[in-house]
């Protein structure tokens, strides 16, 4: 066996460092800049939702005082300071629904789709979808309605867009496939569970389709929309 001499160790220790210590240099220095360049990036982003969450309370005391168009104001001052927000997403849902209260659906279906284009990965556009869902089966709009209610079995909304689904095919004459949506819908359980017409919808399709009755079933969406929004007001 061999040993180096100091001398050797030296000059192996240089050699090895021109060839190895430039990388080694670099890489510390990138390293330590996307530290510091992430740390930024994160204090800038808790300070913008703290400011969005300040702006935000001038639209929760609208809601106290049930001013509908102050409500509106503030929520749009909200969307537009601070558009990235999970506040301007709830900011948008409060101007869809004083827009759904004077039945102008135009303007609550505009917001939805904004959430959903503008907030695509949060949970949150799910329930923009489900409730977006709904007022296009009241525009008669089924198909586009449809479109919005591909919902995994897993998902917490798999229940109130298989409700709405049902509605939608039922618009559009589909009663095999309304039955079949509604069933998904009182499988799944917990959010349908005491849903006071899903039964009768049930019923009344399943007697149609095997020629027990005739009778006519029109989509109720009123009470549904009752039901969906504590289901959904609960997951939010």
């Amino acid at each position: 066996m061999s040993y180096q001499t100091e001398e050797q160790q030296v000059e192996d220790l240089k050699e090895w460092w021109k060839e190895n210590g430039t990388p080694l240099m670099v890489g510390a220095v990138l390293g330590l800049s996307g530290f510091f360049g992430w740390k930024y990036w994160d204090e800038r982003q808790v300070a913008y939702q703290e400011s969005a969450s300040d702006l935000y309370v001038t639209v929760a005391e609208q809601l106290k005082l049930e001013d509908s168009a102050k409500l509106v104001e503030k929520s749009k001052a909200v969307k537009e300071q601070y558009p990235d927000s999970n506040y301007a997403v709830l900011s948008a849902f409060h101007i869809a629904k004083v827009a759904v209260e004077a039945n102008d659906l135009d303007t609550a279906a505009s917001e939805l789709v904004w959430v959903i284009d503008n907030h695509s990965t949060s949970q949150l556009s799910d329930i923009a979808k489900v409730r977006l869902a709904r007022i296009l089966v009241a525009q008669e709009k089924a198909d586009q309605a449809l479109s919005h209610l591909d919902f995994d079995s897993e998902s917490g909304y798999f229940e109130i867009a298989s409700l709405i689904k049902g509605d939608a095919l039922l618009a559009k004459g589909d009663k095999a496939g309304a039955l079949e949506a509604y069933k998904a819908a009182d499988n799944a359980g917990k959010a349908t569970a005491n849903h006071a017409s899903l039964k009768l919808k049930i019923d009344a399709l399943t007697a149609s389709i095997s020629g027990v009755s005739e009778k006519n079933i029109e989509v109720d969406t009123s009470e549904d929309e009752s039901q969906d929004s504590n289901s959904e007001g609960a997951s939010e």
